[in-house]
């Protein structure tokens, strides 16, 4: 199983809030199928990688610096 960044903190919230509320009805996680979890991969590394590609020739087109006063 892969670590996947976002599900830590979801997972923490929500124990948080049933920590809080002891009464509520318990929700259990469903955890999706492995071919949607590696389908969010791929595009999760592809969009990482086109903004990675934008931010590159935004540099190029204008390398200076945007905190410039």
């Amino acid at each position: 199983m892969s670590f996947m960044a976002g599900n830590t903190a979801v997972e923490n919230s929500r124990a948080l809030a049933q920590s809080a509320l002891p009464n509520a009805p318990q929700e259990p996680y469903d955890e999706p199928p492995r071919r949607i979890a590696a389908l969010r991969t791929r595009l999760g590394t592809a969009l990482r990688s086109a903004a990675a590609r934008e931010l590159r020739l935004a540099d190029r087109l204008d390398p200076s610096p945007s905190c410039a006063n």
